[in-house]
């Protein structure tokens, strides 16, 4: 049994939600959270944005609309800066651009992992998990299967699960600590492939 971290009443393992490392229950997690309409992050409700036709967004997503209000120069940081040469040589070659994977950057190595990772051409959002012994990789159903497969030839001994969305992966906090070249390589492999993940 685990207690909600919003209603605090206790529910099977298996009914609740994560966000970050705090768990809720089915109600209190889509009462508190939803899913931003282009990238499928998980979004705090105090924290979402609409675009013109009321979807709700991250801020990333958002932002990357026209936004009439963004300063004249903005700051960059390191690992964003070979993503905008990037993004404008492919706009300029009209090539299709390629960006950093979508994190949480409060997870512990997320962003070490995403630096790891570099550029890619096929969009990702990559989630922490709190260690658990049913599962220590949850992915989306289009990812599934090659995670699967992957986790298998590379003979990590890990449970992977199904998780709403598409192009989501959540990765243990152990998993991340143990194998952060693994993971990388992983992920890698999962945004680098001829074959397109499907949107």
């Amino acid at each position: 049994m685990m207690t909600c971290n919003s209603c605090e009443r206790e529910f099977d393992s298996d009914n609740m939600r994560w966000f970050g490392d705090d768990p809720y229950c089915e109600d209190c997690f889509f009462d508190s959270f939803t899913f931003c309409s282009r990238c499928e992050e998980t979004i705090d409700r105090e924290y979402v944005r609409y675009n013109s036709s009321d979807e709700a967004m991250c801020s990333d997503c958002y932002e990357e609309d026209e936004d009439p209000d963004a300063p004249d120069d903005p700051e960059v940081f390191d690992n964003q800066r070979n993503e905008i040469i990037s993004l404008a040589k492919d706009w300029l070659t009209g090539k299709r651009p390629k960006k950093l994977i979508k994190i949480n950057h409060n997870d512990f190595l997320l962003p070490e992992i995403q630096a790891g990772v570099g550029l890619v051409s096929n969009s990702l959002y990559l989630y922490g998990l709190q260690d658990r012994d049913d599962y220590q990789i949850m992915t989306s159903i289009n990812l599934f299967n090659r995670v699967s497969q992957y986790i298998t030839l590379n003979n990590w001994n890990v449970k992977v699960a199904h998780d709403v969305g598409i192009n989501r992966i959540g990765i243990s906090r152990s998993i991340r600590e143990t194998k952060l070249e693994e993971i990388i390589n992983l992920l890698r492999d999962l945004t680098t492939t001829t074959e397109e993940i499907a949107a």
